[in-house]
């Protein structure tokens, strides 16, 4: 095994031939070998006596390109897009620099891979039936693509672009430039094998800056069946949309509306609020506008805290507030656990940036603390934590708190399990201290808020952490650091945990 993982550029987990027995989520691990089965603490196998908590051990590590740069530069650290089959047996991994590749687990063995994007590859996903790889990529064409999951040969391209503008690919020394070309900000398989695909673009021209956005739904052969808005692409910013769909019925995909583009936002657009589409057609139902959080902002922004659920829908913003409304769009509850508070005469806040629902209740993170743009010196650093930073909170459907849990995590990503059992939090950067030993992810009791285990690794993670859907095995992308002294420790590397 160890001779063939090299072979793929993949390594095995350093203790993969220990013989000692591990006791992991939902599986006994021993001599290198997992069985899936069920024990109870104080339960001995082979000598070794069960704990109460069970381990999370890296079982395979898959590296990808070299970008320690990003670190030295202060830039933002490189993510990946992953996807489990809907089998489990192998992981497919979209770079940053615009390849994919397809590996078994736990072995690393590679499957296929190919060099796709001039640029990022950005969203991933499978058919439910696993033969074929959705692919969308951030490049001046913003291709969205279907591979064969064997051989990632192409199937189509539908080319985004072509509605939502194409801007050049950056100098290579533009740290943030990446994130100025077109892309798929979502491709999500719908129930019925139809796939949601989000288009947005945010970039500077001589006449200022500019944005345009498009939500799509495409046949699995490729064809646009319904698009938002009908007539061609929003001078607005659509990102990351949540679906509901019920077992019968055509469901909602719920989306934040934001805006950066210079000029007045068109009368129709909801920037700062929510918008509610039928999955069917993707005709409007309801919009909501939020006001801004005055007197430290001027604006409402939003990221990936959006969700839909039976019934409601949640929004998180930037500025630490999150509403809970109801399937029509009404206002339900205001939750405020993050708004801005003085420490010596600074205000310092926290983002509602990530979010996850069931039809049992929704889970979201206030993350790291800051301070708000225009309040005070943006470079200045915080005076002392905010109390909501790194802190996941539970609710029910209604806003009725249930739990709050802080960590001592920079806590980025939030995932519900597929039996919406536990959640995964990912462990991000972290920019108020200099731990190293808090990267990783953490699997907590959705119902408790309890540490279930731990899943360590060398350099920080991003925030799409994901589950396999058996449930049993965890994928994370590592991204290289700059420690306390200024050198850079870390990889780009994907990180498989059972």
């Amino acid at each position: 095994m160890v001779a063939l993982a090299l072979v793929f550029g993949c390594q095995p987990a350093a203790e993969a031939t220990n013989a000692s027995v591990h006791f992991l989520r939902g599986a006994v691990e021993r001599g290198g070998t997992i069985e899936v089965r069920s024990y109870q603490p104080g339960e001995t196998v082979d000598g070794v006596v069960a704990p109460h908590a069970p381990e999370c051990r890296s079982q395979l590590v898959i590296p990808l390109e070299d970008r320690r740069a990003d670190a030295e530069q202060g830039a933002p650290p490189a993510g990946a897009a992953l996807a489990f089959s809907p089998d489990s047996t192998t992981l497919a991994i979209g770079s940053v620099e615009g390849a994919i590749k397809v590996v078994r687990v736990p072995s690393g063995a590679v499957v296929a891979e190919k060099q796709l994007a001039e640029g990022s590859v950005k969203q991933v996903a499978y058919s439910h039936d696993g033969n074929t790889i959705y692919v969308g990529e951030q490049s001046p064409d913003a291709y969205v693509y279907a591979l064969d999951a064997a051989t990632l040969t192409e199937r189509w391209k539908v080319r985004l672009a072509d509605d939502i503008a194409s801007s050049a690919l950056p100098a290579d020394d533009t740290m943030y430039g990446r994130f100025s070309l077109p892309g798929a900000y979502a491709v999500q398989v719908l129930r019925d094998g139809r796939v949601l695909v989000a288009g947005a673009h945010g970039w500077v021209t001589g006449e200022g800056r500019q944005n345009r956005a498009r939500l799509y739904v495409l046949s699995a052969a490729g064809a646009q069946l319904a698009a938002y808005p009908p007539a061609g692409a929003a001078d607005g910013i659509f990102l990351f949309p949540s679906v509901y769909e019920p077992e019968d019925g055509p469901g909602d995909v719920l989306l934040g509306v934001a805006r950066s583009a210079d000029g007045p936002a068109p009368d129709a657009l909801p920037v700062g609020g929510l918008l509610d589409l039928s999955s069917s057609d993707l005709s409007m139902r309801w919009s909501s506008i939020f006001p801004p959080l005055t007197p430290w902002f001027k604006d409402v922004y939003f990221w990936e805290a959006v969700v839909r659920g039976p019934g409601f829908a949640f929004a998180g913003l930037g500025d630490g507030r999150a509403f809970v409304l109801d399937g029509t769009g009404k206002s339900t509850a205001t939750l405020q656990p993050g708004i801005p508070v003085l420490t010596g005469g600074v205000p310092i806040g926290v983002g509602v940036g990530f979010a996850t629902a069931s039809p049992q209740g929704i889970w979201y993170l206030t993350t790291s603390t800051n301070i708000p743009w225009g309040s005070a010196d943006p470079a200045a650093r915080p005076p002392s934590a905010h109390p909501a930073e790194n802190t996941v909170h539970a609710v029910k459907p209604d806003g009725t708190p249930r739990w709050d849990r802080q960590l001592h995590e920079a806590v980025a990503g939030v995932v519900l399990s597929p039996d919406g059992s536990a959640l995964l939090v990912g462990a991000g950067p972290r920019e108020s201290d200099t731990r190293t030993d808090l990267f990783g992810a953490v699997v907590l009791d959705a119902a408790t808020g309890k540490t279930i285990t731990t899943c360590s690794t060398v350099a920080p993670t991003d925030f799409r952490p994901v589950f396999a859907p058996d449930g049993g095995w965890i994928a994370v992308t590592e991204a290289p650091f700059k420690t306390g002294d200024g050198s850079v420790a870390g990889a780009y590397q994907v990180t498989v945990f059972r």
